[in-house]
């Protein structure tokens, strides 16, 4: 049912038309045969301080669709997500909290994969004191325009339109007075934003409300005791603990005075200095999305995290820098088969562990940094190289050179910081061989001059193998025998801001890949396969660099194209 009204919003919004400036006009036309409505100044809108009520925010920008169930009086909130598998409390004063306290609960699994009650809080201060949260949009700027039906229900819409900071947006909200309970009632609020830099619509939000209450048990909905919540219990944060400020625990992103606190963190952790006023505007708005997609991904405990990490204030153009795969040439194929069969890697796989993690083996190098040069078709191949040469040499991890695939690969079809193939790779190592890096020189994050004429040692190799593909067996039983592996992936949004657990992005194409990664392990959780893949993006980024990334159903392409060295 919410896939048919999701697909049914999508083709609602595809003839209405993307942008808000067709929105404004098309709503100008419409409006001229509509007779408008004068607010009452005795009614004027404005939201009850006690309520309950639940509601469903369907992201059109996004393709999400949340739930929410929140209770609310002057002095307490609670706001549950989806379903309540994330639940907020905020208290404005009480006789511990003078400045108020708010907590989050969760459920998480532990090592041992036993389910338990994660309970965080947060003080208030004279600085920053924690009042009831809501859901329901701010009000102030919002004028009566017509008398229109939503979901069954006589409503007045309002409407609010703001152009600022390089953020065109419009505003709606359609609402009811109730006379017995002598408040206006909110029944659908929309949301499009149009960021001018980007020339793109950056957030389409429908917000449908209902099961609207005025009285409520106090005692029942706000006590953190029933859902194994306690004071003394509670893990302890600030506002400058890294679980505010990279993982966002306790932040709104549509809170300016939370936006401002977490990109000025970043902006000092990561040495941002933007040219002027206007760059910084475009990048505190592509920070505040970022904020967004990592909190209502977070919320839905999805069995993974994302979190704010150097690529927060990048545009997708920007952030293809950091990866550059190209396709092979169609026909392209490895020059070594692949010597295990169906038959022979079922017979293997009866025996073969259940966890392989060949960083234990040593033969796993560093976490190295492409930064913004797109060579991650060189990083993926070069570690497939090292991996090989160590088990060959009796386990001697030698650091060899991306800088001159990057150098020197050019008449073999790569392109240097601009992109290249695995097979580019390949073939260029099979004619003359990987330098060490401490012989050819650090990687310089730029092309270069190729200078491997003038090694005195260099590693060829013989040839490289394609492992049977879509298949979770010929991974595994190729990884214990020949890894580490290269494998080409599809570097979803989500994938860039990856912080822990086990990544499972629906998002993610199979085919459409633009990312080089190395497969060096494997696990197991309830059953289901996990692969361990080492990225080129620096340590701070996911899990010093590391990734767990589901093997069910091919996500993001691990298994499409995955490739391994032969000397």
């Amino acid at each position: 049912m919410a896939k048919f009204v999701w697909l049914l919003l999508v083709l609602v919004v595809a003839t209405q038309g993307l942008s808000v400036k067709k929105a404004k006009s098309a709503n100008k036309r419409a409006s001229k045969d509509v007779k408008k409505v004068e607010a009452n100044p005795n009614k004027p809108l404005k939201w009850p301080s006690q309520y309950a009520l639940k509601a469903k925010r369907m992201s059109l920008t996004d393709n999400v669709i949340e739930d929410y169930a929140i209770w609310k009086n002057s002095k307490q909130s609670r706001i549950d997500y989806n379903g309540g598998q994330v639940k907020s409390f905020v208290t404005s004063k009480d006789k511990n909290f003078r400045y108020g306290v708010k907590y989050e609960i969760y459920p998480e699994a532990s090592i041992e994969q036993d389910v338990i009650t994660v309970c965080n809080n947060i003080e208030g201060n004279r600085w920053e004191r924690l009042t009831p949260e809501t859901i329901l949009p701010e009000v102030d700027g919002f004028e009566a325009e017509i008398e229109e039906t939503m979901n069954d229900k006589d409503c007045i819409k309002f409407v609010y339109d703001s152009d600022e900071d390089g953020v065109d947006s419009e505003n709606t909200i359609w609402a009811y007075y109730d006379r017995r309970a002598r408040a206006w009632v909110p029944v659908r609020y929309e949301v499009l934003e149009f960021n001018t830099w980007l020339g793109s619509k950056t957030k389409h939000e429908i917000w449908d409300f209902y099961d609207y209450e005025k009285d409520f048990s106090f005692r029942s909905v706000f006590d953190i005791g029933d859902y194994g919540c306690s004071e003394e219990e509670a893990i302890k944060h600030t506002m400058d603990s890294e679980s505010v400020t990279k993982h966002l625990l306790f932040i709104d992103a549509e809170n300016d005075k939370h936006v401002d606190h977490v990109f000025n963190t970043f902006k000092k952790n990561h040495n941002r200095k933007y040219s002027d006023a206007e760059e910084h505007a475009m990048r505190r708005s592509l920070f505040q999305q970022t904020m967004r997609e990592v909190i209502q991904t977070n919320r839905q405990n999805k069995g993974y995290k994302l979190a704010i990490n150097q690529f927060a204030d990048k545009t997708p153009e920007e952030m293809n820098r950091y990866m550059g795969l190209r396709r092979r040439p169609e026909g392209k194929v490895g020059n070594v088969p692949f010597p295990y069969d169906e038959k022979k890697i079922e017979e293997i796989s009866n025996d073969i562990p259940s966890e392989f993690d060949l960083r234990l083996l040593g033969v796993v190098s560093n976490v190295k940094n492409q930064e913004e040069c797109g060579s991650c078709w060189t990083f993926g191949t070069t570690a497939a190289v090292e991996g090989a040469l160590a088990r060959n040499n009796g386990g001697k991890l030698m650091a060899l050179s991306n800088q001159a695939l990057v150098d020197c690969a050019w008449a073999f079809g790569a392109g240097g910081c601009d992109g290249g193939a695995d097979s580019e790779a390949y073939e260029w190592m099979m004619e003359y061989g990987l330098p060490t890096e401490a012989e050819y020189g650090p990687y310089k994050n730029r092309d270069g001059e190729c200078n491997i004429k003038n090694m005195t040692k260099t590693f060829p190799i013989r040839g490289y193998t394609d492992v049977t593909p879509l298949s979770v067996g010929a991974l595994k039983v190729a990884l214990i025998n020949h890894g580490p592996l290269s494998v080409s992936i599809d570097a979803s949004k989500a994938f860039g801001k990856y912080s822990s657990g086990i990544f499972y992005d629906t998002e993610c194409d199979q085919i459409r890949l633009n990312h080089e990664v190395s497969l060096v392990g494997y696990g197991e959780r309830d059953g289901d396969t996990f692969w361990i893949l080492k990225n080129s993006w620096g340590p701070q980024w996911g899990i010093g660099g590391y990734m767990y990334i589901s093997a069910r159903d091919n996500v993001c392409g691990v298994a499409t194209e995955p490739t391994y060295v032969v000397f």
